[in-house]
């Protein structure tokens, strides 16, 4: 069974690019999980699918370039006629911090209006969760703490999926990716040490560690956009769509 992984979003905090913030849609049949749905990502979102189709969410944590659209893609839903239910899937404190920036940005929706379809919250972890017809589990990576950041790895179809969600180099973010069909790896940087991010050169160094099938990177920033030329990985674009 072939499983379609498609890159609605593929850009940094910053849309360095003109990149939409994270979004990436698994789909198979009786599958629809949206990976990340930052702030900018309703747009590319609505480029590419129904946003209808979109049946769950696994958010790798609480930076808005990765789960800042949310409350946008869910008033649009409710003013379009959704009924299905949507669930969202992240960590510990995804529910406390939905609600708080519902309460930013739309105080006069969120309360007042009850949404026309139920959106539900779970909490990802080490036992896999059923989600928008994957099983999806969640371990943890080193990033920014407050951030409760954890990477996915997401079962469909009998295959794999990994994704580092921002993490910087750890065996924490090799024990992710281990085993995957696919690892989808942030690269926000390429050759500069962040204590937050892994770089395009760190993926290199560690490649044989990470013991995936294949590598596809995503996150890009500025830095790496600017030595795609010397990138020998493949990298994700706005749009882009691949199959394992």
């Amino acid at each position: 069974m072939t499983v379609r992984v498609q890159f609605l979003g593929s850009g940094s905090a910053f849309s360095d690019g003109g990149r939409a913030n994270a979004a990436i849609h698994i789909t198979a049949p009786g599958v629809s999980l949206l990976l990340d749905c930052g702030g900018s990502a309703l747009p590319a979102i609505k480029k590419q699918i129904d946003p209808k189709a979109i049946d769950a969410i696994a958010v790798t944590h609480l930076h808005g370039d990765h789960f800042g659209g949310i409350p946008f893609l869910a008033i649009e839903q409710h003013f379009t006629g959704r009924k299905k239910p949507l669930v969202v899937g992240g960590p510990p404190s995804l529910e406390q911090r939905l609600r708080a920036e519902e309460q930013a940005l739309y105080p006069d929706f969120f309360g007042p209006t009850t949404l026309g379809f139920p959106l539900n919250t779970v909490v990802l972890g080490a036992q896999p969760t059923a989600l928008g017809g994957a099983r999806v589990t969640a371990l943890p990576v080193r990033h920014i703490r407050l951030a409760e950041p954890h990477g996915l790895r997401v079962e469909v179809a009998g295959k794999l999926i990994a994704y580092s969600g921002d993490a910087r180099w750890t065996e924490e973010l090799a024990a992710v990716a281990k085993g995957a069909d696919l690892f989808i790896c942030e690269a926000t940087f390429f050759e500069r040490d962040d204590p937050s991010h892994i770089s395009y050169r760190q993926v290199m160094a560690h490649r044989k560690e990470f013991e995936a099938k294949r590598i596809v990177l995503t996150h890009l920033g500025a830095e790496t956009l600017a030595h795609l030329s010397e990138v020998e990985l493949e990298y994700s674009t706005d749009g882009m769509q691949i199959e394992i």
